[in-house]
């Protein structure tokens, strides 16, 4: 479906920037935006090329997703950061990712646990432990396919982008972990539903739409739809805050990183909390977990101890940005 709509969408687009004469091919590879942006040749907008894309085999199932324009263009123009050195170390990549799944699912029963609800009389630390990797084995349960399936495109000399860019635990903002998970689909989101929606300028509007849409493509559920508006809801806050709180009003202060760093720590929590409810818990298991955790004086004892060890990891995730922005690495950004 997504790509039907992107056939459909680039091809209506293309009408609109013809006059702008786009498509006028150069000699230098293109990047990665314009690969995306330009639109093809009216030709190239064809049954045949419709049904090579829409059918396309390494893609075809699950992995990422890639625009027409975007998939044509590298038809005519490979990516040139496609090497076969690149393509091996892929492979072993995702062959030690395999290995760590099948480690965790022998040796953890979380799961189970979480499928048949049995916590009563777990300590908060052991339902939190539930919790926090039940959501690290959706991040490898989903991480697993999408990269079996990009090194098959990869491969075939397509390159698509990669779903997962971060470890699960390795994000601090609601907003920048929603652009580094299933960032395909997240890109795919923003060109055809957020960006014709008016983009940041509704902000506050179009997120209830695209997250509505994205709960409703995962399954018509209840804890489907209510993982869409929960991360709605939690993204408000961020949103306001990194708008009124910037660095450049405050980043002199000694207070600044002090503030960005609770924060940080409401934005885990909220984010742990949405993922549970939607592909986890659901509704009623989470409200369980909240009650027996908040329920006994050990409980609050031991969420000041996750909030103060999640304070110290925002600060090293802070620490990790700014290297990655001196190195000039693409991912500071995500």
């Amino acid at each position: 479906m997504l790509r039907m709509v992107s056939f459909n969408m680039d091809y209506y687009w293309h009408f609109s920037q013809i006059d702008a004469d786009h498509h006028v091919t150069t000699v230098m590879e293109p990047t990665e935006k314009e690969r995306i942006q330009t639109p093809c040749p009216q030709s190239d907008y064809n049954y045949f090329y419709y049904l090579v894309y829409i059918l396309y085999t390494p893609l075809y199932i699950c992995g990422p997703i890639i625009t027409f324009n975007d998939f044509i263009s590298q038809m005519r123009t490979p990516c040139s950061k496609l090497t076969k050195k690149y393509v091996v170390i892929y492979a072993l990549r995702l062959a030690a990712v395999i290995l760590t799944m099948e480690f965790t699912l022998h040796y953890l029963y979380v799961v189970a646990i979480s499928k048949a609800q049995a916590w009563n009389n777990d300590t908060p630390l052991q339902l939190s432990m539930i919790g926090y990797f039940n959501l690290l084995i959706i991040w490898m349960k989903l991480l697993i396919p999408w990269r079996f399936f990009r090194l098959w495109a990869l491969s075939d000399g397509i390159w698509p982008e990669e779903n997962m860019i971060r470890c699960m635990s390795n994000n601090f903002s609601a907003q920048r972990f929603w652009k580094s998970w299933h960032r395909s689909f997240n890109r795919w989101t923003i060109r055809y539903i957020y960006i014709p929606l008016g983009g940041s300028k509704y902000f506050a509007f179009s997120m209830w739409v695209v997250f509505t849409f994205v709960a409703i493509w995962h399954d018509i559920e209840l804890k489907l739809l209510a993982w869409g508006w929960l991360i709605c809801l939690f993204l408000l806050p961020e949103f306001v805050g990194s708008r009124l709180f910037t660095f450049k009003k405050f980043g002199h202060t000694w207070y600044y990183r002090f503030v960005c760093g609770l924060g940080a720590v409401c934005n885990i929590l909220m984010m742990m909390v949405a993922n549970l409810v939607g592909f986890c818990l659901g509704l009623d298991g989470m409200k369980a977990m909240i009650i027996q955790i908040f329920s006994s004086a050990d409980g609050l004892v031991f969420i000041i101890l996750v909030m103060s060890c999640l304070y110290v990891a925002a600060q090293i995730m802070f620490e990790i940005r700014e290297s990655e922005k001196r190195r000039g690495d693409p991912k500071w950004t995500m």
